[in-house]
């Protein structure tokens, strides 16, 4: 039996494991695939990657059967229409503040009667070789659309946009998050993790996933505990970085012996 699809999993109760993807390297895609992740969420806010080089990580990706979330930055949602016809599972959008920026995602994301995404002849639909009725139901059925929560307004509304038809779940974002309650990069601080559960409980309220970004494991394991099952365990930048590091210190160390 086939794997459920990622919008499928996102709402199971089995955990499903994500990472931020930098990188715009068909190989760099590959070895995420090949790592086991479930998807990745591929950062056009914090990157300089032009539309090309999102087409190159979505192609490296699909060949690799590895589901891709694009990340936009707040308020960009004249790319969703192109991302999604390229082949992208879904889309993640930074800062979304209010129901009525939540609303406006869906309505981009989706067709209709859900939303008002434009029609064409894409690789969604095998360029016009697929029945295109029956291709926009099913692109209805298996995009991904999440809402990430990064300020004090966001975690005030947390409600009514996990509420809104067609967000599939919301990421928490306490970097941002910190800096919007005036505790800029301290992620452990009592009002971030006060504000971050504030948002995974609305979700809870609301049925929608919720997605959380542990940055321990210890971390994971208190997730879990209170029914959280989606996490998104870093950038692949730093994991990179990481693993050199620890890599030629193994060498250092031996040669120190």
């Amino acid at each position: 039996m086939s794997q459920p699809r990622l919008k499928q999993r996102l709402s199971q109760p089995n955990p499903c494991f994500g990472v931020f993807s930098s990188i715009s390297d068909a190989v760099a895609i590959e070895q995420l695939a090949l790592a086991g992740y479930d998807f990745i969420i591929f950062d056009l806010e914090h990157t300089l990657h032009s539309l090309k080089d999102v087409e190159i990580a979505l192609l490296a990706a699909r060949a690799a059967e590895l589901d891709v979330l694009v990340r936009i930055p707040q308020g960009r949602y004249d790319l969703i229409a192109p991302l999604l016809d390229a082949g992208a599972s879904g889309i993640v959008c930074a800062m979304v503040e209010t129901p009525e920026q939540a609303q406006l995602l869906v309505e981009r994301c989706y067709y209709a009667p859900l939303g008002m995404r434009g029609l064409n002849s894409t690789r969604l639909n095998s360029y016009a070789t697929k029945d295109l009725a029956k291709s926009m139901i099913e692109a209805n059925k298996q995009t991904v659309v999440v809402a990430m929560i990064e300020t004090q307004l966001g975690v005030e509304n947390a409600l009514q946009i996990a509420s809104t038809l067609g967000v599939d779940a919301v990421l928490e974002g306490a970097a941002d998050l910190s800096q919007s309650l005036g505790v800029a990069w301290q992620t452990q601080h009592p009002s971030v993790r006060a504000a971050v559960t504030q948002i995974a409980q609305a979700c809870e309220h609301a049925q929608s996933s919720f997605m959380a970004i542990p940055r321990t494991t210890e971390a994971v394991a208190q997730w879990q505990q209170s029914g959280v099952t989606n996490f998104v365990l870093g950038d692949d930048r730093s994991i990179m970085r990481n693993a050199h590091k620890a890599h030629i210190a193994q060498f250092k160390k031996e040669l120190e012996q």
